[in-house]
């Protein structure tokens, strides 16, 4: 299977509107900056895992035009890919293929995300759920990242048994066992909240900025403040996590310092390492690993599952 780059799968029409936020770069540039570091730290999976699944793939075909012997000949090549994959590197497992973007952006205000929160509560209080949710269902400012990932401990030993049954003269078994064997890839979602990015963006410039611009920056950190309200009120944070609150508070001393003798190198350094720690617990990545964890163990069960009644569907065309 042929990993699709990020860039290159921004869904949605990238909802991107005029900003009204003055920072030097707009939201569709945060967007690329995000996927571009995503790109980096994606890690391609073996050739031969691609190999493999590409044999998989035309064996599939092959069994619905009833070609058996390209099945069995593709489905060996599977199977000798998966296991030289395996032997080069034992440790693999749950292995990405395939990484999906979809942006959604709100320029709406906290004042009025707020507003639209207390008509959908009205509207729940009165049981229109369907009026409630398509009046949230635009409340979305978020980059949702779809990562698909193959099970290296279950998906190669359904070639092998599918193989085995095509061998048996079983080719209904073959082909239970790898169409349940692609249902056992595993689909991940995570999300990057965009009044993070936003408000990480305008802290950098108010950084940025000459030290006698003391409004244009002071201007700023109202902004990032703002963004940081909008990714509260969106939900994306809370307002009551040590994170939040420290960056909150570094941004209200760096303000009065501005007023003052604008000392304040020291608190924007503070300030980033704030934002670092809040942004940290929103990153794809620890919610992917975790998802992992905890679908590596489910594809586990389901496996051992379907590779049992397809065992018990191939002994009774046997029988």
């Amino acid at each position: 299977m042929k990993k699709t780059l990020l860039l290159s799968t921004l869904t949605a029409g990238l909802l991107f509107s005029t900003t009204m936020l003055q920072a030097k770069t707009d939201t569709k540039t945060l967007v690329k900056q995000q996927v571009t570091q995503n790109q980096k730290e994606f890690k391609k999976a073996p050739k031969e895992i691609d190999e493999a699944l590409n044999a998989s793939s035309i064996a599939i075909q092959s069994l619905e035009h009833k070609k058996v012997d390209e099945a069995k000949k593709q489905l060996q090549i599977a199977t000798e890919k998966f296991d030289l994959a395996l032997k080069n590197d034992p440790t693999l497992n749950i292995v990405p293929l395939d990484e999906q973007v979809s942006v959604f952006e709100t320029l709406a205000s906290t004042k009025e995300i707020q507003h639209t929160l207390t008509k959908a509560q009205e509207l729940l209080t009165r049981y229109k759920l369907n009026e409630a949710r398509a009046t949230l269902a635009p409340l979305r400012d978020e980059m949702e990242i779809k990562i698909i990932s193959l099970p290296m401990k279950v998906f190669p030993l359904a070639t092998k048994d599918a193989l085995k049954a095509l061998n048996k003269g079983d080719t209904k078994g073959a082909m239970v066992i790898m169409a349940e064997a692609y249902n056992t890839f595993l689909i991940e979602n995570a999300v990057i909240p965009l009044p993070l990015l936003k408000a990480q963006d305008l802290i950098t410039d108010a950084a940025n900025l000459d030290k006698s611009k003391k409004e244009e920056a002071t201007k700023l950190l109202n902004e990032a403040k703002e963004e940081l309200e909008r990714a509260h009120v969106l939900g994306y944070t809370s307002k009551h996590s040590p994170e939040y609150k420290a960056l909150v508070d570094t941004i209200d001393t760096v303000k009065k310092e501005i007023k003052g003798k604008n000392i304040v190198e020291k608190l924007y350094d503070k300030l980033k390492e704030d934002f670092v720690s809040l942004v940290h617990k929103n990153k794809a990545e620890k919610a992917v690993n975790n998802y992992e964890k905890k679908e590596a163990l489910e594809a586990s069960k389901e496996s051992g599952k379907f590779l049992n009644e397809a065992k018990k569907d191939e002994n009774k065309t046997i029988k």
